[in-house]
Order: C-alpha cells, then structure tokens, then sequence
C-alpha cells in the first residue's frame, strides 16, 4: 500500500516542479501577445454545464475478483487520460475516433484496456495486457442522457457485445455519472477470462451497474472516483473456478484537467499561443537509473550498441496550469529500437500529456515533462535485463515520462525565420511505477534513453 501512495503522490508533485508564477510571462515574445491568466474563471456556467476537453488523472484501484484460488482482492495504481476533439478522443481507459457525431447519434471505433482481475497464483500464465477493439453506436434521449450499443473483441477473436444507458448530471462543483450496462458474452470469451483457460464455460449475460463522480478542488485540479458492481450469470458462476457471483471494483484519485469557463458544446474552441509542434529525437539506451542520470551518472555496457530514434507530435491544449504560464500539450510518439548484436529491433508506442515552462531569458530555455503510457512490441536490451534480474516478466505496457530542456535557436542566431526550432536533450523512460501496478505487471524498474532532438513549434 505504501508504494501506491508514494506513486500517487510523485504525481501530483511532478508537474508542480516547473519552476514559474503566476506574474511571470512564457517568455518575452509570448507576453506581448496576451495575458493568459485572465482566461480561467473558477466557476462552471450552471447554464449549460461540460466536462473538462482535457485530462491527465492517478488513481488507485482495487477490485474483488469471483474466483477461488488465491486473494479475490487485487489493486493497483492506474493513470488515466481524457482528450475530447472533433475526431479523436480519450476516456479513461479507452480511446478512438468518430465515425459519425451530430447532435444526436455518435458512432465511434474505439479501443479499450480491459482490467483482467485474477488470483496472483495464475500470473505467470495469464497475461495482463489485454485490450479490446470494438464498434459503438449512441444515440442521445436527452441533454444529460443517452443509451448506446457496441461490439467488441480481444486479439484473439472472443467476442462480447454490451448495451448501456448513462447519464450526467451536475450540481454546483459535483459531476455525476450513473450507467447500467447489460452484456453479453461467447463461450470463447467466458472461457477465458472466467474459465482462465482452464474451464470451458458456455455463453452468457450478465448485468453491470456503477457511478462515476468529478469534483472541482481549485483550478485544474479535480479529485475523481468510480464504483462498479457486476452480476455473473449461471453458466459462468457454474465454472470450477469461479466461487462468487459478483465482482466488484473501485478508483479513487487526483487529476489536472481543463480549467472550467463559461461554454457549451456549440462553444467554438478557445485561441491559444501555444503551438502544435514535431520532434525528431535520436537515443542512446542506458545502464543507468533515471535517478543516476538527474545526477549526471550515465552508464552503458561496453559493446552494447543499443539506439532509438522517434518522432513525437504535440496537440496544444492550454497555455496555462493553476494559472501559471505552463503550456500543456497532448503529445504522441512514434519509436523505432534499432537491431544490433545485443537486442533485435522494436517498435515503441506513446501517448501522455506534456507541459512546458519557458524560462524568460534572453536565449529562451524551456523544461518540460510529460507523464504517459507506452507500449512495445519486443522488449529492449537493457530493460529486458533489468527487469529479469530483479525476477519480473517484463511488461509490454509501462508508464512513460519524459524530461526535456531544450534551446530556441532562433534566439542564439537572431533568425527570425527559425524561430520556432528548438535544440534539446531529453530522457526517454519506462517504468512500471514502483511495482504499484497490475497493469504494468506490477514491476519496479524500466529502461531509460538519452536524447538530443531537434523541436519545431509552429506552422508545418
């Protein structure tokens, strides 16, 4: 439990750690254009109420499984991220694109994480990456509710479908969402993920109810948590595994979103100064902790040639954080891990919010970081060792973060034409948050890449 709350906490503190007041500007160029801090008002329109467009939340999770073997209760720490755009969106644990979207039918192609709850005892024969790709319709009854359809399935072809209604109500700084979802579920699906692989268990249905609640603390920051409750059917509590006939779980957390204001879903979205950006990085794997390398000690094994390069493209989403000059950025990164004699080639997925701080300096310096989840398809050199020898299975799924600085060269050269290039050294890192949880296979420890990049903030 102790690890958990420290994970929860490192969180809250990471984006705190940018240095900046609310008096200072982003750099001198950037104050000549506005001031920022008079764009957050603290209060929600009662009028027409929306959720936040944005959203990076750490939550703790625990859940009771129905099975036998082992604890039935399992917990961990989660991170979560929202994103609502005219095509693209993040909800929590899912994300996807809009095939159709009018005032009163949605329809989405998503994917979504499963949490696939389990007795500890099966962990080396389970595997707790799991997701699920699927299609949904919605259609909207009212301003605060709507019902919806979907259909899903994992990788391996185990389909299930689900019906939902949902809701969201609001009072004062309160958000609400009740839901009520019935589903139903092959002998493929069942089988697995009740029969664990080891029990064949026919089709079925079975009924989940739950709520979800927001509340606004004080500017972006928000405390939010769900509860759930899922009742099995007869031909998956008849399983030889399976002990009760329901199954429950719970989150509860801190999170930064968007600063509330006055709008509505017609509202046309806000200017801002902050700039979509690529960055072209090269990359040099480590020995070395990410606390070695803050402390300048960087360590590679003699003979193992171990190199990245990536691409990243930051979406600006706000230029402020509790009224400071921070621009917040969803930012997405495409990676590619060379083959050598030591490890074959790999490819990298991430997706996180990064904020940035400029220093206001006659040379413009700007630190960032970025807090996210990436996944890849092979493992790499030194995280596959690192994770071994402490005696875990790595993780395909781990947490990210990224620490950059970087300099405008458009200052160091007085070239106005390059304005927007930024020269930086970042860390590149993945970890599995302090073996806090189940999602990235409760490890402790990662990999970690040097960076030099080349950054462009600005029309393409």
């Amino acid at each position: 439990m102790l690890s958990k709350i420290t994970a929860l906490g490192c969180f809250a503190g990471t984006l705190l750690v940018l240095p900046g007041t609310a008096g200072e500007a982003t750099s001198a160029k950037a104050s000549e254009k506005s001031s920022v801090a008079s764009d957050i008002p603290l209060q929600l329109t009662p009028e027409v109420p929306q959720p936040p467009k944005w959203g990076v939340q750490m939550s703790y999770r625990y859940a009771h499984t129905p099975f036998k073997a082992g604890s039935q209760n399992v917990d961990g720490v989660v991170p979560l991220f929202y994103y609502e755009g005219e095509r693209f969106f993040l909800r929590g644990v899912e994300g996807g694109a809009h095939l159709w979207n009018n005032e009163q039918i949605e329809i989405d192609t998503f994917l979504r994480y499963r949490f696939f709850d389990y007795p500890e005892i099966y962990e080396d024969s389970l595997d707790h990456d799991t997701f699920d790709a699927g299609l949904r319709a919605s259609w909207r009854l009212n301003e605060s509710s709507r019902i919806a359809a979907e259909i899903l399935t994992d990788f391996d072809g185990r389909v299930h479908g689900a019906a939902r209604w949902e809701a969201d109500h609001y009072h004062d700084r309160w958000w609400f969402h009740p839901f009520v979802e019935a589903r139903l579920k092959t002998s493929n699906f069942n089988s697995r993920y009740y029969g664990l692989g080891l029990d064949d268990v026919d089709a079925g249905f079975d009924v989940k109810v739950g709520v979800k609640s927001r509340y606004h603390i004080w500017r972006n920051l928000y405390a939010e948590g769900s509860v759930e409750a899922r009742w099995l059917d007869g031909n998956t509590t008849d399983s030889d595994l399976v002990e009760d006939s329901m199954e429950y779980a719970g989150m509860i957390g801190l999170g930064f979103y968007e600063a509330p204001y006055p709008h509505s879903a017609k509202s046309p979205a806000r200017s801002l100064n902050a700039k979509p950006y690529f960055r072209v990085a090269q990359g040099w794997g480590t020995d070395s902790s990410l606390a070695q390398i803050l402390e300048g000690d960087i360590r590679t094994d003699k003979g193992a040639d171990v190199n990245m390069t990536s691409i990243f493209y930051g979406h600006p989403l706000s230029d402020t954080l509790f009224g400071l000059p921070l621009e917040v950025y969803l930012t997405t990164g495409l990676i590619h891990h060379w083959s050598s004699d030591v490890q074959g080639s790999a490819t990298e997925y991430v997706m996180g919010l990064k904020v940035y701080y400029t220093v206001p300096t006659p040379w413009r310096v700007r630190l960032g970081v970025a807090e996210g989840v990436s996944y890849i398809d092979s493992y790499t050199y030194y995280e596959e060792n690192s994770l071994i020898d402490k005696g875990y299975d790595p993780s395909r799924l781990l947490n990210y973060l990224d620490f950059t600085i970087d300099l405008n060269l458009g200052d160091v050269f007085g070239a106005n034409k390059i304005e927007d290039l930024w020269l930086g050294y970042g860390i590149h890192h993945r970890s599995g948050i302090f073996e806090a949880s189940p999602t990235f296979g409760n490890v402790s420890g990662g990999s970690n890449f040097n960076t030099l990049y080349l950054q462009w903030s600005g029309k393409f």
